[in-house]
């Protein structure tokens, strides 16, 4: 964890980047703060010659050209370009790294959500280790697994790219949930971070096919989600 000596050289290192590289898009005055938000994102107030910036404190700890890189790729964003994330950028955020410093806090924050994998009936590093022994996640998948308690969507599950984490809900933590469902349930969402890693800060939107037919018994998998009024 960052001291807080340390947090304000970061915020003084991305003001000054944000500021020099905000000079080349016609902005006079730039200011730039870290925010403690759930979510990996940038939001920003701008008038004719100055900009706000209120940044993920999940990049408190990027070093300065990381820091460039993502200046870059908004500032050409404002003024009407692609905005694509560099090489750099992206392999930064999509290291194993990253999602393993950066999880145990997205959790916390996360107001319904459960670190404890174990459920009142179902453990999901069960399910986890059922997918690694059928082939279908690698040993070093870096997959977390969560529970979130909040039933008021009929999502069965929701994910973070950036993360690596899966939601799921516990409307399937009940002695009768069968394993196969939970197991297709975590399964469908790996593979959409696959596909959302794959195509993240490109012009490439992420491909809603997925190849969910590996998974043995996935129609019937789907049956059961459709029974319990659960979307993936």
């Amino acid at each position: 964890m960052k001291t807080a000596t340390q947090i304000e050289a970061a915020k003084e290192m991305m003001t000054d980047v944000f500021s020099r590289i905000g000079k080349q898009y016609g902005y006079e005055n730039v200011s730039a703060d870290f925010v403690a938000f759930k979510q990996f994102k940038v939001q920003w107030q701008r008038s004719y010659n100055w900009i706000a910036f209120r940044i993920s404190d999940y990049m408190v700890d990027a070093p300065e050209n990381i820091m460039e890189d993502l200046a870059e790729s908004i500032f050409a964003k404002i003024a009407g370009k692609q905005g694509l994330y560099s090489d750099g950028m992206r392999g930064w955020v999509l290291d194993d790294d990253f999602s393993i410093r950066k999880r145990p806090t997205f959790i916390r924050r996360g107001r319904y959500l459960s670190d404890n994998p174990q459920g009142e009936h179902k453990n999901l590093n069960d399910a986890i280790d059922r997918l690694v022994s059928k082939g279908l996640l690698k040993k070093d998948h870096n997959i977390r697994a969560v529970w979130n308690s909040d039933v008021r969507s009929d999502m069965a599950a929701t994910y973070s790219v950036l993360m690596r984490t899966i939601m799921v809900t516990t409307a399937l933590d009940e002695p009768d949930a069968p394993d196969d469902v939970i197991d297709y349930v975590i399964y469908h969402q790996y593979l959409r971070i696959q596909e959302g890693a794959r195509t993240f800060g490109t012009e490439e939107e992420p491909s809603t096919r997925l190849d969910d037919t590996k998974f043995e018994g996935y129609r019937e998998a789907e049956r059961a989600l459709d029974m319990l009024c659960l979307a993936l």
